[in-house]
């Protein structure tokens, strides 16, 4: 796992695995977004392990899948409204972070401008 800090609320990261949520609630986090669809890799741990794993520690977990270069409108407001009504500090994931970071982008575009977003994201190391 690799964790890169976007603001003091949100962090993006590649693929977690059980084995990171414990790291996570040692460093604080409250809330976990999934945005990896199940079964992309025969490897990868399902959505429903993640969520009871992190229930076990009292972390939230939620569920949002993005299919590759796929950013309808309904997925962007459902993500903005997890980041105004979840416990924070949060962290999204996929498989290495950029649709995370983009799905972000997308849902602060208009209230921070194109320009911003998109250097706050390359700023922790995505080119989106």
């Amino acid at each position: 796992m690799q964790l890169h800090k976007l603001n003091e609320d949100l962090y993006i990261s590649d693929q977690i695995e059980l084995a990171d949520i414990p790291l996570l609630k040692a460093i604080g986090i409250k809330t976990i977004v999934n945005n990896r669809p199940d079964g992309e890799t025969v490897a990868q741990p399902n959505s429903q392990d993640i969520l009871v794993a992190a229930q076990k520690l009292g972390i939230d977990y939620d569920y949002l899948p993005i299919t590759p270069g796929c950013y309808p409108a309904s997925l962007i407001d459902k993500f903005l409204t997890l980041l105004t009504i979840k416990k924070r500090p949060m962290v999204a994931f996929c498989r290495t972070g950029n649709r995370s970071v983009s799905l972000w982008a997308l849902s602060q575009s208009q209230k921070y401008g194109r320009d911003y977003v998109v250097a706050k994201a390359k700023s922790i190391g995505y080119d989106i």
